[in-house]
């Protein structure tokens, strides 16, 4: 093929870009703006949270060797490159032999000959196009699943199993980790794209749908579990404080004398503020009554735009019954609501109730958090004290203890106050 072809020079200028692209450290900024893929093969809850749980120990322990080598499009990285190679060198092959064929007019259909080229350069430019994006996406895995190894799947800023399965996260994985891993990826290119397919799980990552939504901020292909600690905070503070942040007496009572006496909330007063919390019950304008609905309050918002991830994310398996978030929510009115409300959005609203008042009382005497042997229990709290204890074990085991916080628990005795990180914050618990 001559020197001058533009299809040629078009490949290989293609490839130092790229090099001076990895080069100057410049990933297409894309670590924020990774868009969505189809979540095939992955429809049970258990599945996706087993799955990424195990995928972000992989990658916590997955070697990284990092060499630069000039030539072809590759990851930059040592496992997949040979495969990488190899295909492109085919691909270039193939262009060769239709260029040649096409010069010398022994081509008996020049047309599909032309369209052939055009196929084979528009693979090229979409690989090298992908690839930033790949390593990109690869940096914002290691970083949530850093997280997740320090503060527990569920955690804010942790991979979320609502984004993208964890098949094709961990091929992404693959090719820029090094070592056998990336052996492990095949490249093949059919229907005008390439696929990566991962030969252990069978998983496959089409590279024309993945540009296609790199980008997509509405529904992102990475999705985090998000932070909602600021938005429980809110919730709680405009129940029990002032215009000026000074704690009023609504739902706390001071105790003793002095500038700052301690507060303290009774069981009423702390089941009264979790109502209030979850909002104000529905007027129902078929029947003309109030309904035992309630509307949300300050969580309406927040489940509207993060419900599936705090419903698959955050809350125990044993309160969500291993059953996914739905995708169709019914409104209030639609003779489906009640069972929406029942299954879905009642026992979000009292794990973030729940969530929020444990979040935010740590300088506040719990009367649901003495000692039992303190005080005389209702007999709500009787008859609903193991169920609770089984949520509370749960819960606690959902959020990540760290080792030396379950160590805390494990020697404390019945009663003992401790302090341990949940969520991030600080928080005092009592073990029953």
């Amino acid at each position: 093929m001559s020197q001058q072809d533009p299809m040629l020079a078009s490949v290989m200028a293609s490839a130092k870009e790229r090099d001076a692209l990895i080069a100057s450290n410049a990933k297409d900024n894309t670590s924020a703006n990774i868009g969505a893929l189809i979540q095939g093969g992955v429809n049970l809850l258990t599945q996706k949270k087993r799955g990424l749980k195990d995928f972000n120990k992989s990658v916590l322990n997955e070697e990284q060797k990092i060499y630069d080598k000039v030539g072809g499009f590759s990851s930059e990285y040592e496992g997949f490159n040979a495969k990488s190679e190899t295909f492109f060198d085919g691909l270039i092959s193939k262009y060769n032999e239709i260029k040649t064929n096409l010069d010398s007019g022994t081509m008996k259909d020049a047309s599909l000959g032309k369209k052939d080229l055009a196929n084979i350069k528009n693979l090229i430019d979409q690989y090298g196009s992908a690839i930033p994006k790949v390593l990109a996406s690869a940096d914002a895995i290691t970083d949530a699943a850093n997280i997740a190894s320090k503060d527990g799947m569920g955690a804010p800023g942790t991979l979320s199993v609502t984004g993208a399965p964890p098949g094709q996260l961990a091929i992404i994985k693959k090719i820029s980790s090094g070592g056998p891993a990336g052996e492990e990826i095949d490249l093949r290119h059919e229907g005008g794209t390439i696929v990566l397919y991962d030969t252990v799980t069978g998983a496959e990552l089409n590279i024309r749908e993945f540009n296609k939504v790199v980008t997509d901020k509405k529904n992102p292909y990475i999705k985090y579990v998000p932070d909602l600690n600021k938005g429980m905070t809110n919730a709680f503070d405009s129940f029990n404080k002032n215009s000026e942040g000074n704690m009023i007496d609504t739902f706390t009572q001071p105790k003793g004398d002095g500038p700052n006496p301690i507060r303290t909330m009774s069981v009423g007063k702390e089941t009264e503020l979790k109502e209030a919390l979850m909002g104000s019950k529905r007027f129902d304008y078929t029947t003309n009554k109030v309904s035992n609905y309630r509307d949300g309050g300050g969580y309406k918002e927040m489940i509207n735009q993060y419900g599936e991830s705090i419903w698959e994310d955050m809350m125990p398996d044993g309160l969500t019954k291993d059953t996914a978030w739905p995708e169709v929510v019914p409104m209030f009115g639609d003779p489906k609501y009640d069972v929406f409300y029942k299954e879905y959005y009642e026992p979000i609203l009292d794990y973030l109730a729940t969530t929020t008042i444990n979040n935010n009382t740590q300088d506040i005497q719990r009367e649901s958090q003495t000692n039992p042997a303190e005080r005389k229990a209702t007999k709500e709290e009787k008859a609903g004290s193991e169920e609770y204890n089984a949520k509370l074990d749960e819960y606690f085991g959902r959020v990540g203890l760290s080792e030396e916080d379950q160590e805390k628990i494990k020697v404390a005795k019945k009663g003992d106050e401790v302090e341990v990180t949940l969520n991030g914050k600080l928080t005092k618990i009592r073990k029953k």
